[in-house]
């Protein structure tokens, strides 16, 4: 989480486009939003992708990079989260509670839609919409991925070129437009919405908040075992909110108005 910033409160009320604070309870550096409208969806992408159509959305804050193992053993060992049910996985025996802490900036992984949601709650926010989600990684010019049109791996951790996740941050080339890490690979990230194949037909055209229920809760970014088409900022992707996966994780957004 890259360089020094003011802690949240201290910053001018009116912060600038890509502006970051850092969030108290869990220190994560968080980077501005500003209201505005952008192009959600691709007329190249999958079915669910369309119709492309046009979303305001209100200003929000959101976390610059993935919620790392060590943030979320905070939230934990307050009792306000539930450890991942799996510590290690088939590549690294020991990844959450690494006791030489060598995957405390790692992406936390094994973490279902609900407990994203608890240490988003937590942490005094709560999951990203679809469409801020989207707005972050791409922002207003209509790219495929947060870095531009075209993707490599000197700026993603994708279709398994580094071979797991990687430290959080580790692909600064790989910036969206706002100043956001990490939004393409790694990891899934969960957000809010229920998952609808045809909700783009419907969407509200300011702050959508996906369908009022569903099966699947969504999904966005791709993993670093996914190809380029699956890490593009359009892709949508949805699974059981109960689901979990050593490529599933989470990013946080904050309120627009923080108190000082």
């Amino acid at each position: 989480m890259c360089g020094t910033v003011p802690h949240v409160g201290t910053a001018s009320a009116s912060p600038e486009r890509g502006s970051t604070r850092v969030r108290e309870k869990d220190q994560m550096t968080i980077v501005f939003v500003p209201q505005g409208e952008f192009g959600m969806g691709s007329t190249a992408g999958n079915i669910d992708e369309q119709p492309v159509h046009r979303v305001f959305l209100d200003a929000f804050w959101i976390d610059q990079v993935e919620v790392t193992n060590g943030q979320y053993q905070q939230c934990a060992a307050a009792g306000a989260c539930t450890s991942p049910s799996v510590a290690g996985y088939f590549t690294r025996d020991s990844y959450y509670d690494s006791k030489n802490g060598g995957y405390a900036d790692f992406p936390v992984i094994h973490v279902n839609w609900y407990e994203a949601e608890d240490y988003c709650t937590w942490a005094g926010g709560r999951l990203p919409t679809e469409a801020e989600w989207e707005a972050a990684a791409r922002g207003t010019d209509g790219r495929t991925f947060p870095v531009g049109n075209a993707i490599d791996m000197q700026n993603a951790n994708y279709a398994g070129f580094a071979g797991d996740t990687t430290r959080v941050g580790s692909y600064p080339s790989g910036s969206s437009p706002f100043g956001v890490l990490d939004m393409a690979g790694n990891v899934w990230e969960w957000v809010s919405d229920w998952y609808g194949e045809d909700f783009y037909r419907d969407s509200t055209s300011r702050n959508p908040r996906g369908p009022s229920s569903g099966q699947f809760r969504v999904l966005r970014g791709g993993s670093w075992e996914d190809d380029a088409d699956q890490v593009r900022s359009a892709n949508r992707n949805w699974n059981d909110p109960q689901g979990l996966d050593n490529n599933m994780g989470v990013r946080c957004v904050t309120p627009e108005r923080i108190s000082d």
